[in-house]
């Protein structure tokens, strides 16, 4: 009886300090989440670069050459981008503002265009041909997607506005020339 009273207590004991552990974590666990923090742009290029050296299959002596140069062109992309005013809504814009708009975006495409051209000769003393395409490949081209755009949300949703999750369905923008 003394024992199985003793047995008793010890595992109460226990059962206690265990939910004040598990409290002490419960409360530490904001703060984690707050050292879990949005990768800065510097460290998100890093992840495209490695992201994309593996994709490449590459020895290191290439590698070496390839990520400088890989990431003087994402940066240039992103360079090239149309400055976007988020304070003003597009319902709020005037006609003016729109063509401006429009146009900047018209402008954006076409650096972004020259930048690829001036890339490709620079990528090409590097790679080869399959892994220029790599490199250079868009996600829908022709109604073909790229291997693994399938499962990219945007392609999930079926019929909801902007999906193009299929090539007959009139929204892949590469169709409708």
């Amino acid at each position: 009886m003394k024992t199985r009273l003793m047995t008793l207590v010890v595992m109460m004991a226990v059962s206690i300090s265990s939910f004040s552990v598990m409290a002490q974590n419960a409360q530490d666990a904001p703060a984690q989440k707050r050292a879990k923090q949005k990768p800065t742009p510097e460290q998100m290029m890093d992840r495209h670069v490695k992201m994309m050296e593996k994709k490449l299959v590459m020895d290191e002596a290439t590698a070496a050459k390839f990520t400088p140069l890989y990431k003087e062109y994402l940066q240039a992309m992103k360079d090239c981008r149309p400055a976007v005013n988020k304070d003003t809504k597009k319902s709020e814009m005037t006609d003016a503002e729109i063509e401006k708009a429009i146009q900047d975006r018209f402008d954006a495409k076409k650096k972004a265009l020259d930048v690829q051209q001036r890339y490709f000769k620079k990528f090409k003393e590097i790679l080869n041909a399959k892994q220029l395409e790599k490199v250079f490949q868009q996600p829908c081209m022709g109604g073909k997607m790229k291997p693994g755009m399938q499962q990219h949300k945007m392609m999930r949703h079926g019929d909801r506005p902007g999906a193009m999750n299929r090539p007959e369905c009139g929204k892949c923008p590469l169709l409708s020339k």
